[in-house]
């Protein structure tokens, strides 16, 4: 995996620190300097509704953060986030473009729909302003490109939002992954599967409120803006500006949403980079709701080279499994979810048939079928083990130190090269490669 500096020249050594982390060390920017202990950093939040009112919440709570600008479309979300801030003169607006030109913001928080996080990204470069943008990272490869060349150009700091990397139990996973206990890695296997009594995705302002807002109207809400960065323009439709993830017209589906947090995390832990080859099959199987986004999602990526297969598997009509990521490896077997870090003994080995045939009179003797009395694993990561700095932290300090944050430019893009060569190999039905020469997905 190849890894750009964030500045092209005046480099300032900095140390990887897992605590602090600070990432690889990395060059500061000729253009943005960095900033002393205490000086305040103004952040603007461009999209407030569920995920971004959340974020609000957590850059405001970071010493000498101050939000100072709010970007919404829809009024409800605005008067929300106005009561909810501590700066009572923070600026409300709905043209994102005002926060771009104001010059007393320093980094900008992009909690939109996907289909707007690449236009309102290469703005914000172009502004030399530092980019908290949520995932997934763009909805097109094109575009994926013309943000890496932005970020790289203008030297900002730019951290994607998939906050596992800031997840100590990720950490003690890679950890566990680099030190090569588990032997060779042919299969990792990712899984997130979710239901609800109503269909996924279906929230509004936040993902315990089912009911679209009673003053959702052409009125309350800037149609217009919204729709203007779709492929497609449609008349005025609620539904699809608060369940925007259910059709194609604004992002990646399950891929982006989903796919993309586990996917990015095992390439956090095991370092495979973007794949070589991607085969998808899914549909629209249970939720017939209008959706033209499928609700299952199943994915093969290939590895030649390292002799991997990474598989993922997504269904929105059954949670029994519910979500992890299990690294099969020769010699143990390592699975990780938030809160969960633990390690399982080989099962082909002498030593643990007789642990097994151990645990089995346990069940006998206590009434249970030996079957729902397995193995428990040789190790499981305490909480408070091992002590991480939160995503938005970790943003803020690369803000100040111009180092490279934990889900930088590299990262994010060969996320977007995934997250695309899925959706491709499903609207294609065929199996596509990743040119690695030419960039392109053939």
């Amino acid at each position: 995996m190849t890894t750009h500096n964030i500045g092209r020249r005046n480099f300032l050594k900095t140390t990887t620190v897992a605590g602090a982390g600070l990432g690889a060390a990395l060059g500061a920017p000729a253009v943005l300097a960095q900033r002393r202990i205490g000086e305040k950093i103004g952040v603007a939040v461009i999209g407030v509704g569920t995920r971004g009112f959340y974020l609000m919440q957590q850059f405001q709570n970071i010493e000498d953060v101050e939000i100072r600008s709010i970007c919404d479309l829809y009024d409800g979300n605005l008067k929300r986030a106005r009561q909810n801030v501590r700066n009572d003169r923070v600026r409300t607006t709905k043209e994102w473009e005002k926060v771009m030109a104001d010059p007393d913001i320093d980094a900008v928080v992009i909690a939109t729909p996907d289909f707007w996080h690449a236009p309102m990204t290469i703005a914000a470069a172009e502004a030399k302003k530092d980019v908290y943008v949520e995932k997934g990272w763009c909805v097109t490869l094109d575009q994926a490109k013309a943000m890496r060349k932005a970020i790289l150009a203008n030297s900002i700091v730019m951290q994607l939002g998939h906050n596992y990397n800031s997840d100590p139990f990720f950490h003690k996973a890679r950890e566990i992954y680099q030190s090569g206990q588990l032997g060779k890695v042919t299969s990792i296997r990712l899984f997130i599967d979710r239901t609800r009594q109503w269909p996924e995705w279906q929230f509004f302002q936040d993902y315990n409120i089912y009911e679209m807002p009673k003053d959702a109207n052409a009125g309350t809400i800037d149609w217009n803006r919204f729709i203007a960065g779709a492929a497609e323009k449609r008349s005025f439709d609620p539904e699809r500006f608060f369940l925007w993830r259910k059709w194609w017209d604004y992002g990646t589906g399950i891929a982006g949403d989903l796919m993309s947090h586990l996917w990015d995390s095992a390439n956090m832990v095991a370092g495979m980079g973007a794949p070589k080859t991607a085969v998808t099959q899914g549909g629209v199987y249970f939720w017939k709701d209008g959706r033209n986004v499928p609700d299952n999602w199943n994915v093969l990526f290939d590895y030649p080279e390292r002799e991997l297969i990474v598989s993922f598997q997504c269904t929105f009509s059954n949670r029994h499994y519910g979500e992890v990521e299990q690294f099969l490896g020769r010699e143990m077997t390592l699975e990780v979810a938030p809160g969960v870090c633990r390690t399982f003994a080989a099962e082909w080995k002498p030593d643990f048939a007789a642990r097994q045939k151990q645990a089995a009179e346990m069940a006998v003797r206590a009434g249970i079928d030996p079957r729902d009395f397995p193995v428990p694993p040789d190790y499981s990561m305490k909480k408070g083990e091992l002590e991480v700095t939160s995503h938005w932290q970790n943003f803020i300090d690369c803000v100040r130190s111009r180092a490279m944050p934990r889900c930088g430019v590299d990262r994010a893009f060969e996320e977007a090269v995934a997250v695309f060569m899925s959706v491709e190999a499903f609207k294609r039905e065929t199996k596509v490669k990743w040119d690695a020469e030419k960039e392109e997905i053939v």
